[in-house]
């Protein structure tokens, strides 16, 4: 499934250009993050929970990828992809962290991120695991 939002999170790169250096390169994971994040929020409103759950379990399945490429901010063995210039390639978070002046805790926030990751989606499952018992003993009307 990751690499579904291989071309999301290359294409925030491109929408955020328009605002800055900083924001082009925080643009990809912001996407990344944003689309599930939005389509969950859209699935919420019209009431369809199995969406809504569905988007959120992606969205915190995101933090893995971006937890094993912020970890790799310093090494830089993982290969790059980028679109426009392939001469012009930036690793995105060697340059956030350098720029947040926590390069040297690359590993730590990945790892956090990743519990993160982990934790929302176990908890997206227990929360429709939860709901589907509830909605067996009383149907409910679409109710959150």
């Amino acid at each position: 499934m990751d690499i579904v939002f291989i071309p999301i999170h290359e294409g925030g790169h491109l929408l955020f250009r328009f605002f800055g250096e900083f924001l082009a390169v925080a643009g990809g994971t912001l996407l990344q993050l944003g689309v599930p994040f939005l389509l969950a929020f859209y699935f919420m409103f019209h009431r369809q929970v199995q969406g809504a759950a569905f988007c959120i379990f992606f969205f915190f399945e995101q933090f893995l990828p971006i937890a094993t490429y912020m970890a790799d901010a310093r090494a830089q063995v993982l290969p790059l992809l980028t679109v426009g210039d392939a001469d012009y390639v930036i690793h995105d978070w060697e340059y956030l962290f350098s720029k947040f002046g926590v390069l040297d805790h690359d590993i730590q926030i990945a790892h956090a991120v990743r519990i993160i990751g982990w934790v929302g989606m176990v908890g997206t499952v227990l929360w429709m695991i939860r709901r589907s018992l509830q909605t067996e003993r009383v149907p409910a009307k679409g109710a959150f």
